[in-house]
């Protein structure tokens, strides 16, 4: 196989590296916009077996799946199909051993497979021959959330103004598969408006539902397990899904980190509201928030929220008991 140069692309190059090229037997997918990932896989989905359900389109999950089953069903050959797609999602959860298997096979891929590794979190992927695959880094910085909520809000049949954008994008975060799910309710609610501002934002955003993310934050940064439950409670009777709260309150601890680190290190206020792209109110509340918790106490949070998130997407027990748990761990001392 020719050996291609280790490439370093963004997500936005991979509609058109998909328009222009042929199909890469091996994809390397990182970053932390979901939303973005999962319609390049879609994408892919679509170029090899095609938009419906497939035989030859197969999921693997890296905290179940070994290295040889991965390289095994990649190395047969599809079924009344050219091409197969096979996807692992979460592929930072494999362990050495399968992450070599998998070395070994990028090495020399199957010619009628491709091959999609996706690596969530943030994780840097451990390959040695991470050159034979096509990289594409699906993170987005304050200005292209910013155009990318703006061109999610056009796709729906709507203007959405900058100022209307800065506010979504204040209220539910900077994942874009959020913004997505609040762009299709203003687009239900909106009355047939064609252009949507910060007002019409304010109005017709739940608010409430995010500032009580944030009171729920509060709760637990006192240890208070009574009022950290009744706020709980009360996003449970608004119909907000467990995954969605978890969402917010691991982007809200995130910031909390990246918070202390700076302050920690003594970079002044103006270079901090630059790099934690905020405004100078916003930051008052995170400033306060991050005296509030240990570096020990956040990473002990983070895996508790990264526990939490995988017993969600897989386990049998009811999700609001999940969450119920974790609030009730955060709120420990130990």
């Amino acid at each position: 196989m020719v050996q291609r140069r280790a490439t370093k692309n963004t997500g936005s190059k991979f509609e058109d590296h998909i328009k222009e090229r042929t199909i890469s037997p091996v994809y390397v997918f990182t970053g932390d916009q979901i939303y973005l990932v999962e319609k390049a896989v879609s994408t892919l989905k679509e170029k090899t077996v095609g938009a419906s359900e497939d035989i030859n389109y197969v999921v693997f999950h890296g905290d179940t799946a070994t290295g040889k089953e991965i390289a095994d069903t990649a190395s047969t050959y599809p079924m009344f199909s050219k091409m197969k797609l096979v996807v692992v999602k979460n592929a930072e959860k494999l362990k050495t051993g399968d992450l070599e298997i998998l070395d070994s096979y990028i090495a020399s891929p199957s010619t009628s497979t491709c091959l999609a590794l996706v690596f969530s979190d943030g994780k840097k992927p451990k390959l040695k021959n991470i050159k034979s695959a096509l990289s594409f880094d699906f993170s987005l910085d304050k200005g292209n959330t910013l155009s990318s909520t703006m061109a999610l809000a056009g796709s729906l049949g709507y203007e959405l103004t900058r100022r209307g954008a800065e506010t979504l994008i204040s209220l539910v975060g900077e994942d874009l598969q959020d913004i997505q799910n609040e762009l299709t309710k203003l687009s239900l609610y909106s009355a047939g408006k064609k252009r949507i501002d910060e007002a019409d934002i304010k109005s017709l955003t739940k608010k409430s539902n995010f500032e009580d993310v944030f009171s729920l934050i509060n709760a637990i940064s006192k240890r208070n397990k009574r009022q950290a439950l009744g706020v709980l409670t009360e996003l449970e009777a608004r119909g907000e899904e467990p995954l969605s709260v978890l969402s917010r309150i691991s982007w809200r601890f995130r910031q909390i980190w990246k918070c202390k680190e700076l302050i920690d290190k003594k970079v002044p206020k103006t270079e901090v509201l630059k790099l934690m792209k905020m405004s100078s109110g916003a930051f008052y509340y995170l400033s306060e928030d991050q005296k509030k918790f240990s570096y020990g106490d956040i990473v002990r949070i983070m895996n508790a929220l990264g526990e939490c998130d995988k017993k969600l997407k897989i386990s049998y027990v009811p999700k609001n008991h999940t969450l119920t748990k974790l609030v009730l761990e955060l709120c420990s001392k130990n």
